[in-house]
């Protein structure tokens, strides 16, 4: 049976070194990894896919980006009319611009800014339960638990609103290049689902691509549907994404913290002291 140490100040110490240490090997790992699998579902680029892997970390955010049976893709992209792209930039300027203007928040700036914050706070609370400061041990557990919140919680919460940009996120997934403005009747959808340590979202879009419509037809296609069968109707394009997005492998390192409070324990507030100075 495990005996608890009695309270000693190079245990208060060693205590401050190994959080310090697990603190610092979270803090420079990755706190986030999204996978990500995506593919156009139907129409000329279909049945394309795109594989994705997303690492977070305090700095950046590193993506690397696969695709296979590219050649439909590859063909549709030459196929399509790129001057509708800019005729409908032109058109909507302004739209694009209060679009902008309301995507200029940095969220996961914010939720860098949270983690780090968090994490400070603990090291300068437990810093204090060295020293012998008066509720010095509860500040540590509420220290703690912000330290949780704010990595578990909020940080992928702020990853996800990044991820937005103002926007669907449907519109914002990795291997969607094509420009929502070029198409007519356009469908977003986005469905956010809680799993074990992490999130799964699944998006989609879907519409007719003008840049597949013959000029003197893109005037009618904008207004009404194409019916099936004709030639206006084999611009429609659809694609779909599901990510997963997990926390990194290093972040149980933190559920470490409670049991150095066991192992070293921390000697009791020196309040007479404090009183005396």
């Amino acid at each position: 049976m495990f005996k608890r140490p009695k309270p000693h100040p190079a245990l208060s110490v060693l205590r401050l070194a190994f959080t310090s240490l697990l603190l610092l090997h979270v803090f420079i790992s990755a706190w986030l990894v999204a996978t990500v699998d995506a593919a156009y579902t139907e129409g000329r680029p279909a049945p394309t896919e795109i594989h994705s892997i997303v690492a977070v970390d305090k700095d950046q955010t590193a993506i690397d980006v696969k695709m296979e049976k590219a050649t439909s893709f590859v063909l549709y992209s030459l196929q399509r009319d790129r001057q509708v792209e800019t005729n409908a930039s032109d058109e909507n300027t302004e739209d694009d611009s209060e679009v902008t203007e309301s995507s200029d928040t940095d969220w996961l700036g914010m939720g860098r800014l949270f983690v780090t914050t968090s994490f400070l706070l603990l090291l300068v609370a437990e810093f204090a339960v060295w020293k012998g400061f008066k509720r010095a041990r509860a500040w540590r557990v509420g220290s703690f638990s912000l330290a949780l919140l704010a990595i578990f919680i909020l940080f992928p919460a702020t990853y996800v609103a990044d991820l937005g940009g103002g926007q669907s996120t449907a519109q914002n997934s990795p291997g969607f290049d094509l420009e929502n403005s070029a198409f007519a009747h356009p469908e977003a959808r986005s469905d956010l689902n809680l799993k074990w340590l992490g999130l799964e979202l699944d998006a989609s879009f879907s519409g007719y691509d003008l840049g597949l419509v013959q000029p003197e037809n893109r005037t009618n296609v904008s207004q009404t549907v194409p019916l099936n069968g004709t030639p206006d109707a084999k611009s429609f394009i659809a694609f779909e994404s599901t990510f997963a997005i997990e926390y990194g492998k290093n972040l149980d390192a933190l559920f470490v913290v409670p049991f150095l409070w066991l192992v070293f324990p921390a000697s009791k507030p020196a309040s007479t002291n404090l009183e005396e100075e």
